[in-house]
């Protein structure tokens, strides 16, 4: 018998204490509803008495009342993870005995597939025709290049579609094993052919029949598929006038006179790069106090530190859900306008190839944790007053993800000396980040 007691006790007022004593020896003697009446009691006299609320849920067979109960611990105390097990349960994105497993602290073993694993993959083409599929670059229309087939425009996503980082990661941790993916192979629906892909192609063509292939699942079940897509907004043509435009900036002009950085060449391709989307809650904890010889001249006048909590947000913290190309340069792409996000789905593919996240969920929550309280301190950290100090601590207490593809232009620039570098354009709004010039390596 799990013991009914209070976990933060110094914020519960004495009658709701009370009350949830008096619901204690109730449930020992086996009384469950006197235990019920009494944490309702609790309930009365403080409503947002997380243990109240989570005993409740637990004491009940009324599958509404579990998962009302369960949600208000969480929304009170978004870390409660005995509530959030149990509201998984409830869902059924666990069994109880997956549940129990997830208490341990071991981790899932890591496997290295040794052969490229099967997949099943939508393959575009016209339902009309059985014609090669793109996507109208002006109003974001999938339609046929061959018979004028056009589909109807990708919905606004009907949810956010994200996922509570902390119910992820008791639903990684029911598993045993966490597979890592070399290859694919991809069976050629159309003409038969077989061949492996990369593990970080979403979409391909096949070389035979130049099919073009969606990743569905593989074998493995080693990924997950994308929440939503923002839409290419820029052609290949203005991604180019962009980095032009880039490329003749003052401190472009004077690299030029060291080294000859003019550009002889330039490659573009236009492709769907993956990025984990976070939301963070944080408390927030912000202590003013007033500088040294502030204080006045007598003890009337002296001023203490004020000390003041509460919750904040922030939302949309992008962070690259791929090792290449490098971080840096994908955080450069750092003004992508979510509003226009759209529901992912395969066919919106059909113009530009897209690629799979190598960095999980769980290592990228690292970087967007860093960030939200980056941003936490210097937003509540600011103050106009001259006379203070202003001191800001952050406590992140829930997160939310998901996987959004966003359109980049990805560019090679051959320079007058030979040397390489690589460009990247936000293929939303043609923001231009520049990498470094590197020697071309020697084959």
């Amino acid at each position: 018998m799990k013991a009914m007691r209070i976990t933060q006790p110094a914020n519960v007022n004495p009658w709701a204490r009370a009350a949830f004593e008096t619901a204690h020896h109730a449930y020992v003697r086996g009384d469950l509803a006197e235990a019920r009446a009494a944490l309702l009691r609790a309930l009365d006299s403080q409503p947002d008495f997380v243990d109240a609320h989570y005993w409740l849920a637990r004491l009940t067979d009324d599958p509404q009342a579990k998962r009302r109960h369960l949600t208000n611990a969480l929304v009170h105390l978004p870390n409660h993870l005995d509530a959030l097990r149990d509201l998984m349960v409830l869902d059924g994105r666990l069994t109880p005995e997956q549940a129990a497993q997830t208490h341990h602290h071991a981790e899932a073993e890591t496997r290295q597939a040794a052969e490229p694993v099967r997949m099943t993959t939508t393959v575009l083409i016209c339902p009309v025709c059985g014609g090669d599929l793109t996507v109208d670059p002006n109003d974001g229309h999938v339609e046929c290049r061959f018979c004028g087939y056009r589909a109807e425009k990708a919905p606004q996503p009907a949810t956010d579609g994200s996922d509570l980082l902390a119910a992820a990661l008791l639903e990684r941790k029911a598993t045993n094993v966490r597979w890592k993916i070399g290859r694919r192979l991809l069976h050629c629906n159309r003409c038969g052919a077989e061949r492996t892909i990369p593990a970080t192609a979403l979409s391909t063509r096949c070389p035979f029949c130049n099919s073009n292939h969606v990743v569905q699942q593989d074998a493995l079940g080693s990924f997950q598929q994308p929440d939503g897509l923002l839409p290419f907004r820029v052609s290949q043509e203005q991604a180019e006038a962009r980095i032009r435009k880039r490329l003749r900036r003052l401190d472009e002009r004077l690299a030029g006179l060291i080294d000859t950085n003019a550009m002889r060449r330039l490659e573009l391709e236009g492709v769907y790069l993956p990025f984990w989307l976070f939301d963070a809650l944080a408390d927030v904890t912000q202590t003013i106090t007033p500088k040294a010889g502030r204080y006045g001249k007598g003890p009337a006048s002296l001023r203490l530190p004020q000390t003041s909590t509460f919750r904040d947000g922030c939302f949309n913290l992008p962070v690259p859900a791929m090792s290449k190309p490098h971080a840096t340069l994908l955080r450069g792409l750092n003004d992508f306008d979510m509003g226009q996000m759209v529901a992912y789905q395969p066919k919106l593919l059909a113009r530009h190839p897209a690629a799979l996240y190598d960095i999980d969920f769980d290592q990228a929550s690292l970087e967007a944790r860093s960030e939200a309280t980056r941003r936490m301190r210097e937003k509540h950290g600011q103050t106009n007053r001259d006379d203070v100090e202003v001191r800001v601590s952050t406590l992140v207490v829930q997160m939310s993800f998901r996987l959004v593809l966003m359109p980049v232009w990805l560019g090679v620039i051959t320079e007058a000396d030979g040397d390489l570098r690589q460009a990247l354009v936000s293929g939303q709004t043609g923001k231009v980040v520049l990498g470094k010039a590197q020697k071309p390596k020697r084959r």
